[in-house]
């Protein structure tokens, strides 16, 4: 479960931001939208984040991405003299030669089902790790896991004694909790597995339905949720075609092999007038963009459901109908089809489900730009009227609102340059 997300001096944003799914203290679909931790907190089921294009929404994505994967790959992967690729701010002199700051407060269950309260903060440059630190709430207080300033590193020999071998090992340009993993430790590797099974970008996600299509049970459910968009198909199937691709060999050679490639295709109804008489089976290529999608997303969307991983989707509502994006969001708001407390963030333009039935105030968020080029980060929630000074009202029209330029986090469009446009096409 994650809690808060926050970056400093990563592509747009330079000073500290802090993304957070912690539910504020109003009661609007408190039963609904979010979901007890401790008796004093409670977690949001989903966000979605506004923007004007260029704003800094893919970047928030991008800084995420890149935390995990430096978090949990740099240690088996990274060589000594690798690059650290890291990208800060760079429109100002004071931090294109700093380093970028990452941490995530998140939440993991102890053998005894109990949640604890996990933050994990790292400090890059391009060559090597700067600071990095692992807390954790235990009997009330937050203890010290481990801390490491460079290559100097201490650890708590009680709750986190398996840091002493990596100690040895950890190379400058690594995290430290990636090298306590790789050699068994139980909490690093616990913290591990969360982050690999947090999800960001697309790369994996349609690897990662195939891989469910040959077990019927869960064909099914694919099935299923294709069917909930209105997507009219009566199954889908998975099959090994031939792949050829061309290799140089070590005598310089070219040469053409040969490898099996998974592939889906859908199954749709053959009518006889009004009646189906059989199938016809139609290639991935052959549907639209927005079924691909969907399938792309089924797994990943189902496994969060169920088991409650964390799923941030940039662009989410790119070739979907913006029904089928008020329909997913639904069902991870619900307590009844979101049993396992997933959390789904998305960065979207459909302004539509920026309702008050829909979402809470702490759910909407925005990012925007100042004018140095720096993104900055806030909810609806945070936002004050400049007019009343006063917190957006719940029973407003966010909406509305929104498009009117009043909660910020739209584009400014230059209408003297387009009334001259239309100038010059006689309009």
């Amino acid at each position: 479960m994650v809690a808060e997300f926050s970056v400093e001096n990563f592509k747009s944003f330079k000073a500290w931001q802090t993304f957070s799914l912690v539910a504020a203290k109003n009661k609007e679909l408190l039963d609904e939208n979010t979901f007890e931790v401790t008796k004093d907190l409670r977690l949001l089921r989903s966000a979605v984040i506004y923007g004007a294009n260029a704003s800094g929404k893919s970047n928030f994505f991008a800084a995420l991405t890149f935390f995990l994967n430096f978090a949990v790959n740099s240690g088996p992967s990274q060589q000594i003299g690798d690059n650290i690729a890291v990208h800060p701010f760079a429109f100002s002199k004071q931090t294109e030669n700093e380093p970028s700051t990452f941490e995530l407060l998140f939440f993991l269950e102890n053998r005894e089902g109990k949640p604890i309260r996990y933050r994990y903060r790292l400090t890059v440059d391009h060559d090597k790790v700067c600071n990095e630190c692992l807390f954790a709430v235990l009997n009330v207080q937050e203890v010290e896991l481990f801390v490491r300033e460079g290559q100097a590193i201490r650890y708590h020999p009680k709750y986190f004694g398996e840091g002493e071998p990596a100690t040895k090992i950890t190379r400058e340009n690594a995290s430290f909790l990636s090298v306590c993993a790789l050699i068994n430790g139980d909490r690093s590797k616990a913290i591990v597995l969360f982050f690999q099974n947090l999800s960001t970008g697309l790369d994996t996600r349609k690897v990662q339905t195939l891989s469910k299509v040959d077990d019927p049970k869960y064909r099914e459910r694919i099935v299923d949720f294709l069917r909930c968009a209105d997507i009219q198909i009566l199954d889908v199937n998975s099959k090994d075609i031939p792949y050829l691709y061309r290799v140089r060999t070590p005598s310089g050679n070219i040469e053409t092999r040969q490898r099996m490639q998974k592939k889906v295709s859908y199954s749709h109804a053959f009518y006889d007038q009004e009646e189906v008489i059989s199938s016809v089976e139609f290639d991935e290529e052959d549907e639209s963009l927005g079924t691909r999608k969907l399938f792309q997303f089924a797994a990943l969307l189902l496994e969060s459901l169920d088991k409650g991983y964390p799923v941030f989707i940039d662009e989410f509502d790119s070739s979907l109908h913006p029904l089928i994006v008020e329909s997913i969001l639904k069902l991870f708001n619900s307590p009844k089809t979101n049993a396992g407390n997933g959390q789904l963030v998305i960065s979207c333009h459909a302004v539509h489900i920026m309702r008050k039935d829909l979402l809470r105030r702490d759910q909407i968020w925005f990012c925007e730009k100042d004018p140095y080029g720096a993104t900055e980060l806030y909810s609806l929630v945070e936002y004050v009227e400049p007019d009343t000074h006063e917190s957006v009202r719940n029973d407003a029209a966010f909406n509305k609102n929104y498009l009117k330029g009043k909660y910020g986090g739209i584009p400014y469009i230059n209408e003297i340059n387009m009334q001259l446009a239309d100038d010059r096409n006689g309009a």
